[in-house]
């Protein structure tokens, strides 16, 4: 548990002292949500805490900073969908400085919007980050509803869809592998 702390207060101070105390309220609510998903669907309670806390970790960092943690192939990706920057930067900071836990590493890393195949863990921080309780977008409240009446794979369907849909009125592109964890996750909401 001191571990835990220790990891919650560098994710405090990164947050607070560049001002963004509203990331890290939310990163809370994330790891709240996290928590409470964690024991539904047993998963270790403290390897959700870590993704929770990291999932946003390089929200705000530099260009530069972002940068010197991706590797070529990410930065590509990430030029064509900026929204993975964070991401995959968060994950690579985790890895090269907090643990080497694969599970941990790629909930951070996919928690925008997924991939076909993910553990429990991946699944509990993406939708996490959807319908944690400082969310009052509309859609996150209908999905914060779906998910408490424990139909898991429901809540991660409408949110994906409910997220390529705001993408498609923005006229902006999904990525290919939001169009996969739709068809995927709706594939399973039948069953």
């Amino acid at each position: 548990m001191l571990y835990l702390a220790k990891l919650k207060k560098k994710v405090k101070q990164k947050f607070m002292s560049a001002g963004h105390e509203e990331r890290y309220v939310h990163t809370l609510g994330v790891v709240k949500m996290a928590k409470t998903l964690a024991k539904w669907y047993q998963v270790p309670k403290p390897k959700a805490i870590i993704a929770a806390l990291f999932h946003d970790f390089c929200k705000y960092d530099s260009d530069e900073e972002i940068t010197e943690l991706l590797c070529e192939k990410d930065q590509a990706e990430c030029e064509a969908y900026p929204v993975l920057k964070h991401s995959y930067a968060s994950a690579e900071y985790y890895k090269k400085y907090i643990g080497k836990d694969q599970d941990i590493y790629q909930a951070i890393r996919n928690h925008v919007f997924g991939r076909i195949d993910m553990s429990r863990l991946e699944e509990i921080i993406l939708i996490s980050d959807y319908t944690e309780e400082n969310r009052t977008y509309e859609n996150c409240k209908v999905c914060r509803e779906i998910l408490q009446s424990k139909k898991f794979y429901k809540a991660i369907y409408f949110s994906t869809k409910k997220t390529i849909e705001f993408l498609e009125k923005q006229q902006l592109k999904p990525h290919p592998t939001q169009l996969e964890v739709l068809k995927y996750y709706e594939g399973l909401c039948e069953k």
